[in-house]
């Protein structure tokens, strides 16, 4: 029941076992046959399996209000660097002991003192200044509370970057548990334990403590995504999948809807981590009301629990317990000798095409998490009401979601994903080069919005189809270590994302979104290097995909839609 993909990444959609090859020829495993006849009997989805699938889909609030939250949490309030010596300020600027105010700077100030003397203040350098943030009453950020601005501006974005090396090492570390002790067990502990970090970050007293427990939840809350995300592809019949990711999608942007008016109403870091933590305490009942993966206990010849899991599910949809199906998958599991071929991560560069579009994919799906978790941090950070402009952009991000539910089912891959690709990166690059050629200070803002909005439009819709399309490329023996190798890219582009905002800092905020326009549009050059797979049958063997006729043949419905969406965010 083993496999590289699930080992090294976090999948297990498919297993490795399911197929046993023969030379170039694919049998497919009765077991697989079974197991998809079982699932008929059991609904098509039946009641319970939708009341199953609400409670999971639950489980990507905390997901992604962890991920969304922090671009409230690393806001930046202006400022200003103030004396305790020479002055003190508000918005307008004081003196005490000068007789004329000061010009208060955001890293330094300069005093005008009595007799001529002018004396310049480096907060940085002087342990008789501090930094005075002018914000709401209510309002604080990790920035304004422990100072990270001028020389310490980069530990806000590097605490966006250890967030997402957490991810990296959850998708590493959960996956291979899940498959050895079960999608259930590891998939409370990961939802549990955020509720302790999220306490712990809420009453950190230095950054460092506060980065660690982020790295931490990082880690864990991808381990409930990948959880969740198979529990949901393995309770529901192949034709179903397709719909299944699609919803998924659907719950992550609610949740980046939710983001805003919760930031809004606390307006306090600490206040808002604790919002976000606390309610999955109501997920207590999961222990009861979730069940373990009826797929991962057959495959792994836990019968008995399996048996009780189907009778559960029988009863609750009204259903005869299917005693034909159990007893033959029952019979299958004490006979089985089959051994399938073991894939590794080298297979997917040994041959000149399965090369070409590995490495086109790996590209693909680092730049899309680039831009959409670049976007997504600095949507704060534009000029504006934050929580209003966040909120609109949310809601677009909805129409992409939404979009491309429909696109999936009805139109080509490779075209609409390019028109997305473009969305995005000329909307980046128009916005990085407006500050540059309009005086207009008020219309360069709200053109810079629009442009960041139809940007994060464009990255979203791109991050939503791109699964399908690279689930269409791999053949069938290769394609949890293919997907698996492009889900550690795009975590990959959430650890570099903070910090091309970061060059940002550094020199001209344009430039990381000319970077991030850039980098999509050389994607979107890439991306026509690719096949089209729609109507195409779904490759099975590394041999296929190298034979250039095996695209032209039609691909049955349900074979298409075995493999749709089957997204971990995440990037």
């Amino acid at each position: 029941m083993y496999n590289y993909a699930s080992k090294h990444h976090g999948f297990q959609y498919f297993q490795s076992s399911d197929y046993v090859t023969h030379g170039n020829k694919k049998i497919i495993s009765t077991m697989k046959f079974q197991l998809d006849t079982l699932l008929e009997t059991l609904g098509k989805p039946g009641k319970y399996q939708l009341g199953i699938f609400f409670l999971l889909a639950c489980n990507y609030f905390p997901l992604v209000f962890n991920i969304v939250i922090m671009g409230f949490f690393g806001y930046s309030p202006k400022h200003s660097c103030v004396s305790d010596i020479y002055g003190q300020s508000g918005r307008n600027g004081s003196a005490v002991n000068g007789s004329l105010a000061p010009r208060l700077e955001a890293c330094s100030s300069t005093y005008f003192l009595s007799g001529g003397i002018n004396k310049t203040v480096t907060c940085a350098n002087d342990p008789n200044s501090h930094w005075e943030f002018y914000t709401e009453e209510r309002e604080a950020t990790i920035v304004s509370e422990w100072s990270l601005v001028c020389e310490s501006k980069y530990l806000s974005k590097l605490a966006a970057t250890i967030y997402f090396c957490g991810v990296m090492v959850g998708g590493l570390l959960f996956g291979y548990l899940a498959d050895k002790y079960g999608r259930k067990p590891v998939m409370l502990v990961t939802l549990y334990t955020p509720i302790l970090i999220g306490l712990g970050t809420a009453f950190s007293n230095n950054y460092y403590l506060y980065v660690a427990l982020r790295f931490f939840m990082g880690m864990f809350l991808q381990g409930l995504q990948t959880t969740s995300y198979v529990l949901v592809m393995e309770m529901f019949l192949p034709r179903y999948r397709g719909v299944a990711g699609a919803m998924l999608e659907v719950f992550w942007g609610i949740a980046v809807l939710l983001v805003a008016p919760i930031a809004y109403l606390l307006q306090n870091w600490r206040y808002m981590q604790l919002a976000i933590s606390l309610p999955s305490i109501l997920a207590i009942a999961y222990i009861w009301l979730t069940p373990e993966s009826l797929r991962w206990m057959i495959l792994q010849k836990k019968m008995e629990p399996a048996k009780a899991l189907v009778q559960k599910i029988t009863k609750f949809n009204g259903l005869p317990y299917p005693t034909e199906q159990m007893d033959a998958i029952n019979s299958h599991n004490k006979i089985s000798t089959e051994a399938a071929r073991q894939f590794s991560f080298f297979d997917l560069l040994q041959t000149r095409e399965m090369r070409k579009r590995s490495l086109i994919l790996f590209y693909l799906w680092f730049a899309v998490a680039v831009a959409y978790y670049a976007l997504l941090l600095n949507m704060t950070s534009l000029k504006g009401n934050r929580y209003l402009t966040f909120f609109i952009s949310a809601l677009v991000d909805m129409v992409a979601f939404i979009a491309v539910v429909f696109i999936v089912r009805k139109c080509q891959r490779r075209i609409p994903l390019l028109v997305f690709f473009v969305i995005g990166g000329v909307a980046c690059i128009i916005a990085g080069i407006i500050p540059f050629i309009l005086e207009d200070k008020n219309l360069r803002g709200k053109i810079v919005i629009a442009c960041a909005i139809i940007g994060k439009f464009g990255a979203s819709g791109v991050f939503s189809l791109t699964f399908l399309y690279t689930s269409e490329l791999y053949p069938t023996v290769i394609r949890n270590i293919g997907m698996g190798s492009c889900a550690f890219w795009a975590r990959l582009g959430g650890v570099v994302a903070p910090q091309i905002l970061a060059l940002g800092d550094l020199s001209h905020k344009s430039i990381s979104v000319i970077i991030i326009g850039v980098i999509t549009l050389v994607a979107s050059i890439l991306l026509l290097l690719l096949p089209e797979t729609m109507a195409t049958k779904l490759p099975d063997t590394i041999e296929e995909v190298e034979d250039k006729n095996g695209t032209d043949s039609i691909r049955e419905d349900e074979e298409n839609e075995d493999l749709m969406v089957q997204k971990e965010e995440q990037l």
